[in-house]
């Protein structure tokens, strides 16, 4: 395996939107230094992230969200990438975290990755579990695939909110994030900051890549009433956050979905990603409460590896392992509910 360094703001999406120079750019402006990397095995050559930050004094940890691409003998190619990146990443690195992409389709017999240096983290970073919607025939047959719970719920919706983009302007940002908030405290979830938020959407359009960041906004008599951040690359599309109001058991969050799955289709998305459901075997349960709405869009249950450390330095892994498991036990204590989405 040769392992090359390439510039992560040239970084192409081919996979992921977290396997891109917008996510690196996120990502950098979040404390991560990215790193990218064009890797050549065998009789294949592909590309990957990897993002590094400092999470202990004179330690840190590398992570590779949602890649390398898959293949046959996944587990010797981690190992093999692991120690041909070991070069190249700085000295300070006590383990290298991969979340893989997602593989198997109403599964949840995923793969476990084993090994003397690999080890299954208690908790992973990105979710286990998702909801996918195959988009290659177009948005009126992806509608005809919705479940009854969606089509009476659009129906009623559709008569009360509108949906559009958002301008840009800080009045509608700053009411939409009351709203986030205020989602946050109902369904108990972990809100990300302001300042993370409007970083991500000002990088719309100004990083050289193939990913759009959009937030998707409904109104009720003009009045906004919640509203989605939807990722768009060439092949997928990903819903990351969600906020809204309730009205007499009434929700935007069925319109705000409709609205992006039909942005999705004209921008010729091969899959709409609802982003997010508990994983194999009760993992992830904090996810449990989005399934019955995710689902309700006639999508697949998709399913992965749990996040996977591979380890350069046993003590230090220990120790942040450990001190991870009691953060994410306090964070992820609560289940969020329909149309909340966790941090990614």
């Amino acid at each position: 395996m040769v392992v090359r360094s390439i510039d992560y703001k040239k970084f192409v999406c081919t996979g992921s939107v977290l396997q891109s120079s917008f996510w690196a750019a996120v990502k950098h402006g979040t404390g991560w230094i990215p790193y990218a990397f064009e890797v050549e095995d065998e009789d294949r050559t592909f590309s990957v992230l990897v993002l590094v930050k400092q999470v202990m004094p004179l330690l840190k940890i590398a992570y590779i969200p949602f890649g390398p691409p898959l293949s046959s003998q996944v587990g010797e190619l981690l190992k093999h990438l692991a120690k041909a990146l070991r070069k190249s990443l700085p000295s300070s690195v006590f383990a290298l975290r991969f979340d893989l992409p997602f593989e198997e389709v109403n599964d949840q017999n995923v793969m476990l990755i084993n090994g003397p240096r690999f080890k299954t983290c208690r908790e992973s970073v990105q979710p286990e579990g998702t909801v996918r919607i195959d988009l290659h025939w177009g948005y009126h047959a992806v509608t005809l695939g919705y479940r009854d719970r969606a089509k009476r719920a659009l129906r009623k919706a559709s008569q009360v909110f509108e949906v559009g983009l958002w301008g840009s302007d800080g009045a509608s940002f700053k009411r939409w994030y009351e709203i986030y908030l205020e989602t946050a405290k109902r369904d108990g979830f972990s809100p990300r900051p302001a300042k993370y938020l409007k970083a991500l959407l000002a990088l719309d359009g100004k990083v050289s890549g193939d990913v759009d960041c959009k937030l998707l906004l409904a109104t009720e008599k003009r009045k906004i009433v919640g509203g989605i951040i939807v990722l768009f690359s060439k092949t997928e599309a990903v819903y990351l956050y969600g906020a809204s109001q309730r009205f007499d058991s009434l929700s935007c969050s069925h319109v705000l979905q409709d609205y992006a799955i039909k942005m999705a289709c004209e921008k010729g998305c091969a899959t709409y990603d609802l982003y997010g459901i508990s994983g194999p075997k009760g993992r992830g349960s904090h996810l449990a409460g989005l399934e019955v709405f995710k689902l309700s869009f006639g999508g697949q249950a998709y399913y992965r590896t749990p996040s996977t450390d591979y380890v350069y330095a046993f003590l230090p892994w220990k120790l942040y392992a450990i001190s991870e498991y009691v953060r994410y036990k306090f964070k992820r204590r609560v289940k969020p509910q329909e149309g909340a989405q966790p941090n990614s």
